[in-house]
């Protein structure tokens, strides 16, 4: 089972927690919990199949809902990714660069975990910049 940012219910948490409608709460509330269940990611720290990209699941519940368990997931998590850059970068001798599958992304999680804030690197950048009556 594909439980990562790109190709499952972090992902579908991220993209659709500033949908108004509280009636997905129960769904949203079930991808982060499926999420915490299925625990950091093996494959890194990134944000694109990476634990900081299913960390954004809790940075997003936490924005939506308010409650804190959400916060301390999404720190547990970052504490993980950390972790993880620290064995990458020993084991392949460099840094990861790039902002999906990279320390950048990472980096950006980190500061958002710090200051418990949920804006994902140009998802929501973007739609911030897009006027109401454009389309996208």
């Amino acid at each position: 089972m594909l439980v990562q940012h790109c190709h499952g219910a972090p992902g579908i948490v991220t993209c659709f927690a500033q949908f108004p409608d509280s009636t997905i709460d129960d769904l949203l509330i079930a991808g982060g919990e499926m999420t915490w269940c299925a625990g950091p990611l093996r494959k890194g720290p990134g944000l694109c199949h990476g634990t900081a990209g299913n960390g954004y699941a809790f940075l997003k519940l936490f924005g939506r809902t308010g409650d804190t368990i959400w916060l301390d997931r999404a720190r547990a998590f970052a504490m993980h990714a950390v972790a993880q850059h620290v064995r990458d970068a020993e084991v392949y001798g460099q840094f990861r660069y790039t902002l999906w599958t990279g320390d950048l992304g990472l980096a950006i999680y980190l500061w958002n975990c710090i200051n418990a804030a949920d804006e994902f690197p140009s998802l929501d950048s973007f739609f911030d910049r897009v006027p109401a009556h454009a389309s996208v």
